[in-house]
């Protein structure tokens, strides 16, 4: 078999501890060529070269963000035409949103015997303005605290770091405006907000599960939206995002829409799966192309929060 692995930047650390499986996968006679992206972006190129190059197996080692960018890569090929290879998972991030909510294993023997022997399993694509998402889009305070977590300070904190970010953000908490349409044209919300979420996956920033009841294989996006609400209001809410228990809560709005246009009053910060921009208008909608992930057999698509014990 003929692997492509595309390692974390920002891990340097993972090169040494997946250095003994490299080479076990080697010496049972797999063709493993390892890329260690000198930036983010350089993994999208890598996974477009294992598409050109025959790769039967993509694997990303590393956080959401690599995932993104692989994932991407793997897109864009099918985009242009072309097929793409499944797409294995070696969890290596900080916030590890995607492989989390999907249980995947996090010891790198198990997560790399998994992306060979798994099933490989369709999953649907998110687009935001066209460009692929496989996880969640969140805007919005919750946005914000990511674009503002250094990848140094989330490397040495861990998920804290998105914690202390999202504590300043909360000190100095201001709604933003923004019109949510539908396709039909149809106006889910027009008004102020703290923050918004569009889930192909269940659950971000770190463990959150703002978009509980997503499923990756229905077709549709998850969309989520906190009205403005007052610090007290909203430090009482956190608990039920964190456990996606608060789709019930009057400043709430949940919906499933197979896509949604948001536009904010004035310039707004996004993130995809992690990775930030800036804009005054996003699209979403669903890919027509499916990405295949390995996966246990018999793996969820609807991967919502654990429940209580």
């Amino acid at each position: 078999m003929r692997i492509f692995l595309v390692i974390s930047p920002s891990d340097s650390a993972a090169v040494d501890s997946l250095r003994p499986h490299v080479q076990r996968l080697r010496d049972s006679g797999h063709q493993v060529t390892a890329h260690l992206p000198f930036e983010s972006v350089d993994a999208c190129k890598f996974a477009r070269a294992a598409v050109s190059e025959g790769a039967d197996l993509v694997i990303a080692a590393g956080g959401d963000g690599t995932i993104h960018h692989v994932a991407q890569g793997l897109h864009a090929s099918m985009e242009g035409g072309g097929s793409a290879p499944p797409l294995g998972i070696i969890p290596l991030g900080t916030g590890n949103d995607l492989a989390g909510a999907l249980g995947l294993p996090t010891d790198h023997g198990e997560a790399i015997r998994l992306a060979l022997e798994g099933h490989p399993t369709p999953i649907d694509v998110g687009r935001l303005n066209g460009g692929a998402f496989v996880n969640v889009s969140t805007g919005g305070v919750g946005a914000e605290a990511t674009e503002e977590a250094p990848d140094e300070v989330k490397r040495l904190l861990g998920r804290l770091a998105y914690l202390v970010t999202g504590l300043k953000k909360f000190v100095s908490l201001a709604p933003s405006r923004a019109r949510f349409i539908a396709a039909d044209g149809e106006q889910l919300y027009d008004g102020p907000f703290l923050i918004f979420a569009v889930g192909n996956g269940t659950r971000t920033g770190g463990g959150n599960f703002v978009t509980p009841r997503a499923d990756m294989g229905d077709g549709l996006l998850d969309l989520c939206i906190v009205k403005e609400m007052s610090r007290v209001e909203l430090f009482k809410l956190l608990p039920n995002l964190r456990a996606g228990t608060h789709l019930e809560h009057p400043a709430v709005v949940y919906r499933k829409v197979p896509t949604v246009v948001v536009e904010p009053e004035a310039e707004l910060s996004v993130n995809a799966d992690g990775e930030p921009q800036q804009g005054k208008r996003y699209a979403y909608d669903i890919s027509p192309h499916k990405l295949r992930l390995m996966l246990p057999h018999g793996a969820s698509l609807t991967p919502g929060p654990p429940l209580p014990a």
